[in-house]
């Protein structure tokens, strides 16, 4: 079973999320924020980052930090608009986001985009390719 870690600061949206995706087959790790919550990531499929309830740039600098031996963990970015000026702040910053596969989704979504938007960045991720910025 693969699994994936959401991080959203709001519990309802984030309980939501988890149960759509557990619902679809995954092993899902809810957490408002992954800044010392997460200790491992070498046993997940993807994350999921809701940019419009937290600081992008601080969680994917913890995640960052947690693997230093992998830079091809797929990301899903949610948000209600995905700046490029935010895009350009994320590939500036220590993390090699251009090495990874990410993946935006736009708010509102529906389930199906979400579960698609996983399964790309999975996809993604085995091709060595980066979509969606």
């Amino acid at each position: 079973m693969e699994r994936v870690v959401v991080v959203e600061a709001d519990v309802v949206l984030g309980t939501v999320l988890a149960e759509v995706l557990r619902h679809s087959g995954y092993e899902v790790t809810f957490v408002r924020t992954l800044i010392g919550e997460i200790e491992r990531v070498d046993s997940v499929s993807a994350v999921i980052l809701d940019i419009d309830t937290t600081t992008a740039e601080r969680e994917l600098a913890w995640l960052s930090l947690l693997e230093p031996c992998s830079d091809s963990l797929p990301i899903i970015l949610l948000g209600v608009q995905v700046s490029e000026d935010l895009v350009q702040r994320l590939r500036s910053h220590s993390l090699p986001l251009q090495n990874r596969n990410v993946v935006c989704v736009q708010k509102p979504f529906r389930n199906e985009e979400l579960l698609a938007a996983v399964r790309q960045a999975q996809e993604g991720c085995v091709s060595g390719q980066v979509t969606g910025i």
